[in-house]
């Protein structure tokens, strides 16, 4: 199907945590590129977070709901299905697209209750990871094979969340498709010469300095305390060696507390949440993502696209993205040894770090963009709108 679209094609997308993250993004940007096409996209989702004044300044519509909670709660999770089951039968969409697994098990099955015509579902990572308890781990892979029944698709970001779908017997793999997770390609370039002394003087860091640097929420599962570990061993082993955290989260207190227990606090900065991610990532020298679990990390994606050299977990859709020795390292989960080892492996040699920057921006190719992975989102709704026999074009 091709052409115009009707403007009155509307898709709700629902995604829990208003927060600009990985798989906040991915939603804004999906929305952000619908609209472009003549789509009518709304989201859902808890109150508060910076992705809802990001999403409203865009000029699309934002509905919360206040029992759309990130924790496992029955009883507010019963009481958002119905009230979303009530709105959706009073707003009618055409498409329900829902993101991560707790927006995916509620609103899946809200927009079945309420009759929607096509449910989609992307797969962000899924909950029943290794560093769930036993029991939280199997009632999350029920809950997944049982929501995987209420979508007409699911979409995932990497290759190794399909392989683990089929493994755990989550969906059907005729409904499966994979579609990257894109950025703006043209927001993150590489940074040289003065501009690259601009960044880093805007920063506090020294025109020589080793700068390690992650982008990432400070929440559980992202490693840096990990990183914070093998830092305090870089340190002592690279004159100049310094550490920059960007994001926010719960975690920052324990995270300033661990870097004053090691005496670190003079060459560690906590840059805070930071809207423009392509204004500090210029400042690296290596970008550093120890989570513990990973969907594909699309902060990696950001740090490549910028020639920046990587070192980050073997987890999720990570292996997707970094080739070891190439664009990279690829490094053990929770290793701080492993971690120190790589990182200075690559400040310890510059042009090495150059040449895996350029790999990396060679493998940002269109497959990785924003663009592309809208254009194949428009792709699978035009199909899936198809077969129920809702007509798009004009």
């Amino acid at each position: 199907m091709k052409g115009p679209l009707n403007p009155e094609v509307s898709v709700l997308h629902i995604h829990t945590l208003p927060v600009i993250s990985g798989s906040g993004l991915n939603t804004f940007l999906t929305m952000k590129g619908l609209e472009r096409k003549k789509y009518r996209a709304h989201l859902a989702c808890a109150p508060g977070g910076r992705l809802i004044p990001l999403v409203r300044n865009h000029g699309m519509r934002v509905i919360t709901f206040r029992n759309l909670v990130q924790p496992l709660n029955p009883g507010r999770d019963a009481l958002a299905v119905l009230h979303m089951t009530l709105f959706m039968k009073r707003n009618p969409y055409h498409i329900v697209h829902t993101h991560n697994s707790k927006a995916g098990f509620v609103g899946r099955l809200a927009a079945r209750l309420a009759g929607v015509p096509v449910v989609v579902h992307t797969v962000h990572g899924f909950s029943f990871h290794d560093e769930e308890p036993p029991w939280r781990q199997r009632l999350f892979r029920i809950a997944e094979r049982l929501a995987s029944h209420w979508c007409d698709c699911m979409i995932f970001i990497s290759q190794p969340l399909v392989d683990w779908a089929l493994q755990e017997k989550i969906g059907d793999p005729e409904k499966a498709v994979k579609i990257y997770s894109g950025i703006e390609l043209d927001r993150f370039k590489p940074v040289a010469g003065e501009e690259a002394k601009r960044l880093r003087k805007k920063w506090r860091l020294g025109e020589q300095d080793a700068v390690v640097g992650i982008v990432s929420k400070l929440w559980d599962g992202k490693g840096h305390d990990t990183l914070i570990r093998a830092f305090r061993e870089i340190r002592n082993r690279k004159e100049g060696a310094r550490l920059v955290i960007v994001g926010d989260g719960y975690l920052l207190k324990r995270l300033r507390d661990l870097v004053d227990k090691y005496a670190l606090k003079d060459a560690v900065v906590f840059t805070g949440f930071q809207e423009d991610v392509a204004q500090v990532l210029g400042t690296f020298d290596v970008a550093v993502l120890p989570s513990l679990f990973e969907g594909m990390g699309r902060v990696l994606l950001e740090a490549m696209a910028m020639e920046k050299p990587v070192v980050a977990s073997r987890v999720g859709g990570i292996p997707d993205l970094v080739e070891h020795g190439v664009n990279g390292y690829l490094v053990s989960p929770g290793d701080a040894k492993e971690l120190e080892h790589y990182v200075l492996a690559i400040l310890g040699d510059p042009p090495l770090g150059r040449r895996m920057g350029r790999e990396g921006r060679q493998r940002i190719s269109s497959r990785f963009s924003a663009d592309t992975m809208v254009d194949s989102i428009d792709r699978v709704y035009r199909e899936l709108l198809s077969r129920k026999g809702v007509s798009l074009d004009s």
